[in-house]
């Protein structure tokens, strides 16, 4: 699922997420939440936002990171922060996720028409991998492989330290077919890269005040310093996101970070609705297999998984 890198917070230790102190779930206990969160992604209530991601010193946009917000349906806009742990305990994360990947394959291609240089990434959550709709997913994503050097699929530390056999499979099979995966949200920098490449990691993302030995440094296995060259000696590009300052820029310059991310540079900006629309394969002219418009609203979805999405936003049967 396209979510706010950083924002993703994962249920408490009793299984249950705080309930967030926002105005669209005041007043409402979990499970009513969970019913309203249901409620928004049947009703095609997940907007869809990027946010660049920069090269430094030269502030060029290489890439976005794809994010999602909760349309509450009175203006309010809720971010993933708030209402994917919710998602999470209503196992709607493969549905949001099917979603998700249609919307950025719409989008990478329209973004191919002006800049082939560009790419964007996608989160996924690991419940997507070993859903049983991965194999309908997994079509997809094949019938637009020709555009896997522009897409990037991001998961979590959390979730990659948590991946078995299966979720291993999975990415396996996105491997073969050209794609690359992304890191994020870590809480620590301890991680192994010679098997994260195996696995087909291209990116890893980490906060500033992580790289900036401002929190965490009792959890670092290498100076923090020392951690983009690490990470370049196998094929790895390191990106600082929740950038805020420019003081933290020049900082991280010294620590050789070569991509950032953050409100300094931009906030996340909403898709506009033509950017969704079905667009040709700059490469063949050929329409992509992902419809020609949003996804079919409200009854249509209810109560459907992984599978079902991808064929009624795709057009199978």
């Amino acid at each position: 699922m396209p979510r706010v890198g950083g924002e993703f917070a994962p249920p408490v230790a009793s299984g249950a997420p705080t309930l967030p102190k926002i105005p669209a779930f005041r007043g409402l206990d979990q499970d009513s939440v969970v019913v309203a969160v249901a409620a928004a992604v049947d009703g095609q209530r997940i907007d869809l936002y990027l946010q660049p991601i920069v090269t430094l010193p030269q502030r060029k946009v290489r890439y976005y990171e794809a994010m999602s917000r909760l349309n509450a349906g009175n203006g309010e806009v809720v971010a993933a922060a708030d209402f994917l742990p919710y998602a999470e305990l209503g196992s709607l994360l493969p549905k949001l996720d099917g979603l998700g990947v249609l919307r950025c394959v719409q989008v990478v291609r329209r973004l191919l028409l002006k800049n082939r240089d560009i790419g964007l990434f996608c989160n996924l959550s690991a419940a997507t991998l070993t859903d049983a709709g991965f194999p309908q997913l997994l079509e997809l994503i094949d019938a637009n492989r020709a555009i896997a050097p522009s897409l990037v699929f991001e998961f979590t530390q959390n979730a990659v330290r948590g991946m078995g056999p299966i979720e291993h499979e999975s990415l396996a099979a996105l491997a073969e077919r050209g794609f690359r995966f992304s890191m994020d949200n870590l809480v620590d920098l301890r991680i192994e890269p010679r098997e994260l490449t195996a696995r087909g990691f291209r990116f890893v993302k980490a906060p500033a005040a992580l790289l900036l030995n401002r929190v965490g440094s009792a959890t670092a296995n290498i100076h923090p310093a020392d951690f983009s060259d690490l990470l370049g000696r196998f094929g790895i590009d390191l990106i600082a996101d929740r950038i805020e300052s420019e003081s933290t820029v020049v900082d991280l310059l010294d620590y050789d970070v070569r991509f950032g991310q953050g409100f300094l540079f931009s906030p996340p900006r909403p898709v506009r609705a033509e950017a969704l629309q079905g667009v040709a394969d700059p490469g063949t002219g050929e329409q992509a297999r992902v419809g020609t418009g949003p996804p079919p609203a409200g009854p249509s979805l209810r109560g459907s998984g992984l599978a079902q999405i991808v064929r009624a936003v795709s057009g199978r049967t």
